[in-house]
């Protein structure tokens, strides 16, 4: 038994089971254009998005700011948040599922996910079954995010944020509602910032302000005990000149003390977006989709090389076993000829 052997037989059998590896190939094709027509279509928006706060230092973009790339600034600054880890965080997502539409029967966004899932599943998928109850649901629709939401920084340190799913529409309404509270999330933070800073430079003021009045206070009690004692029979000059001192210093601190307040009371009024988007995530999208032409040439090619396989599968394992013993016991110990495949 030779390898030539082999291929005439292996030729035989394909010429006299054309027919097999032909049906398997249609097979082949009409499943891979139907997993094709089948797979949901996906669409991705994109937005860019930059900064609106300006740094002390000009030569520092304003987005390294919101990135957090400063290190000469803490967490105590509400520009040191990192905007990629803000926009991927359960906080964010959650917040964007729990968001209700009201041009959509004022469904949860969690809802409307799981039956943007349902409605354009592909045959191989399942049907999802979200929670009922309404935090578990927006809990789950978090996580459905999860996996859709991409933040990056480009080469031009440009901010750009996509977002992929099943249904333009949809795609749209969430696509806002993240950047809306990723905007949100700044603009909080900054009010919260100035609260506490005008309810610190408040207290400062007041109780500065004590101060003052204690000191004066002080100064018209001594006043009144002296009011009609002899100036040469005064046993100790009042201390005037340092209360009037100890008074000064209190009451710059006390003005510095107001202008703080002022500044955090306008700072308080002012908060607005620190961020402004370049690129609106509005239609046309990028599109993804399955060819059917291609998918269908592919499933062709595959079938026409597994229905062949399945056809010389068992010469080729019968010749192998052939050569198996041929050597292990020698030429002698096999007078199988071709005709025995």
């Amino acid at each position: 038994m030779t390898t030539n052997d082999l291929l005439r037989l292996i030729v035989d059998r394909l010429k006299k089971f054309w027919y097999v590896i032909l049906l398997a190939a249609i097979i082949c094709s009409l499943l891979m254009v139907l997993y094709a027509r089948t797979t949901p279509i996906t669409y991705t928006s994109k937005a860019t998005i930059f900064s609106l706060s300006g740094g002390t230092d000009a030569s520092v973009s304003a987005l390294s700011a919101i990135l957090g790339a400063e290190s000469s600034k803490g967490f105590s600054d509400e520009t040191s948040i990192n905007i990629i880890e803000l926009s991927q965080s359960r906080t964010t997502r959650e917040a964007v599922a729990a968001m209700r539409i009201p041009s959509m029967g004022n469904k949860l966004v969690a809802q409307l996910l799981e039956e943007d899932v349902n409605t354009n599943r592909s045959w191989l998928e399942p049907e999802v079954n979200a929670p009922t109850d309404e935090k578990q649901l927006i809990v789950w629709g978090g996580k459905v995010l999860e996996s859709a939401i991409t933040a990056t920084i480009n080469k031009n340190n440009s901010f750009v944020l996509t977002y992929t799913g099943r249904s333009e529409p949809l795609v749209k309404i969430i696509s806002y509602g993240i950047i809306d509270k990723i905007s949100k999330f700044y603009i909080d933070l900054k009010i919260d910032k100035a609260r506490t800073d005008f309810a610190f430079a408040s207290k400062k003021v007041d109780s500065l302000r004590a101060v003052m009045n204690g000191k004066d206070n002080v100064m018209i009690a001594r006043d009144k005990k002296s009011l009609f004692t002899p100036t040469d029979r005064l046993e100790y000059r009042m201390p005037y000149e340092n209360m009037l001192a100890d008074k000064q210093m209190i009451r710059t601190q006390y003005a510095q003390a107001v202008t703080n307040q002022q500044m955090a009371a306008y700072s308080l009024q002012k908060a607005t977006p620190i961020i402004r988007v370049l690129d609106q995530p509005d239609p046309p999208y990028d599109k993804d989709s399955h060819s059917a032409v291609i998918f269908g040439i592919v499933g062709l090619f595959a079938g026409l090389i597994f229905g062949s396989m399945f056809l010389v599968s068992g010469l080729i394992l019968k010749y192998g076993k052939l050569e198996a013993e041929r050597a292990i016991y020698g030429k002698s110990a096999t007078s199988t000829t071709a005709t025995s495949l």
